[in-house]
């Protein structure tokens, strides 16, 4: 098959001057489709002679309804609408972070990964990832589990599932709880199951970059009632709380103390309506990224993720190995250059610096001032974020990353895989026009 994807391109590179390999327009996302906006629609119409339908606090509407898409389709018999993952997460760690606890997270990830744990007072703690997966690593995070260690955030990344049996057997020998933070892998499955689902806590995103995209919303779920009435604490309206919790003593803590962290109802009416083409959607993903991979099969300079069998994610991005020893004197920003003037989205990674070495850890400064979180333990003085700290991490950004966004790929767009990799063939062909290349 990739002998098939030659064209006849003038030598003159893209970013010389010449032709670029792709010429066809890739399609916008988020792309709301005629149902999703007449759902919105009659959601307005409807909250015309309705208020409360159209207002999340109480429950009730496209919310409450959205919420039980969830459950019924994770298994789970709680959820949360939220306004966004980043309010998920946050509850979730309120509920079980006091100031000064530990929490152990990914360094290789999007900041509100560990942005979580501080905002609920607790202190993060970055464990090194798997070189394959790029997710945390188990044994890295044993490692790092101290008497302060209350949780683990382990983020799925880009959509590839962490391994989670293994982490929950960390947490059980701890005693710790686990959040799963999915805001990348709507639909990913760690052996056969969906990821969100493992842990104490799993963290959805709605947000328009998502695999499920609606604006800015959000998901809570949980099997425990304990920790969804905790929730419900945290982030809802006393009239939902009133609604939900049982327990006579969390019922006595019902009050207006909050974060108003409720979900939007038009975002939740155009989520229920996008998610009948969730499952689509997510096939075409899979498929798509697959065909990419035979594609660039053999193409010196780079490499796809190499995943364990467990693992069958539905891609958010695809992180990319650069192999630097295949293209000789072209440096990891030249190939991205070049590539990228060809028409092929590519970029030096994601990530970028490693969260523990980003100045808010290295110089331990967050927003609540006065050294907090970490001064509400005197045992954090002594913890530093230096380099060195997650040398694959740390490899990973300064050397090898590199990202592919795939928002795209939720239709057949094989012929555009065609073009990307016809790009990266022509690319490789003449890294003599490579070399030199000013980044």
């Amino acid at each position: 098959m990739t002998g098939s994807i030659h064209a006849d391109f003038s030598p003159l590179l893209a970013v010389r001057g010449g032709e670029p390999a792709v010429k066809l327009r890739q399609p916008s996302w988020p792309c709301p489709t005629d149902s999703e906006i007449e759902a919105v629609r009659q959601a307005m119409i409807q909250g015309k002679t309705d208020w409360a339908y159209l207002c999340a606090a109480g429950k009730g509407g496209p919310g409450q309804a959205l919420e039980e898409r969830f459950q019924r389709e994770l298994g789970v018999p709680f959820a949360v609408g939220t306004c966004g993952a980043g309010a998920a997460l946050h509850i979730a760690c309120m509920c079980v972070l006091e100031m000064g606890d530990e929490a152990i997270t990914s360094p290789y990830s999007w900041g509100q990964t560990a942005a979580c744990i501080l905002q609920a007072g607790g202190v993060p703690i970055f464990a090194d990832i798997d070189p394959n997966t790029l997710t945390l690593d188990p044994a890295s995070v044993e490692a790092r589990v101290t008497p302060r260690t209350r949780a683990i955030v382990a983020v799925h990344m880009a959509g590839v599932p962490a391994d989670m049996d293994a982490i929950n057997a960390v947490a059980a020998r701890h005693g710790l709880t686990v959040i799963e933070d999915c805001a990348q892998a709507q639909g990913s499955l760690y052996k056969g199951r969906p990821v969100g689902t493992f842990g104490n806590f799993g963290c959805f995103s709605l947000g328009s970059g998502k695999h499920l995209a609606a604006g800015d919303a959000g998901m809570l779920v949980t099997s425990d009632r304990t920790l969804f009435e905790k929730a419900l604490l945290v982030g809802m309206h006393p009239a939902r709380m009133g609604k939900d919790i049982e327990d006579p003593q969390r019922r006595a803590e019902i009050d207006n103390f909050i974060y108003t962290y409720r979900i939007n109802t038009l975002s939740a009416a155009w989520a229920l309506a996008e998610m009948d083409r969730l499952a689509e959607m997510n096939t075409w993903r899979r498929r798509n990224l697959a065909q990419l991979f035979e594609l660039l099969a053999g193409v010196p300079g780079i490499r796809p993720p190499h995943l364990p069998d467990w693992a069958d994610p539905v891609w958010h991005m695809v992180n990319w190995t650069f192999v630097a020893e295949e293209v000789p004197g072209i440096s990891r920003a030249q190939y991205v250059k070049a590539l990228r003037a060809e028409g092929v989205p590519i970029s030096t990674g994601y990530v970028g610096s490693p969260l523990h070495l980003r100045p808010t850890m290295r110089q331990k400064r967050y927003h609540f001032g006065r050294g907090y979180p970490w001064a509400a333990d005197p045992a954090s003085h002594f913890i530093e974020y230096a380099p060195g700290d997650c040398p694959v991490a740390e490899r990973r950004c300064s050397e090898l990353d590199m990202t592919t966004q795939t928002g795209w790929c939720y239709c057949d767009v094989s012929a555009i895989m065609k073009e990307f990799a016809a790009a990266f063939r022509k690319v490789t062909d003449h890294l003599d026009q490579v070399r030199g290349l000013e980044v």
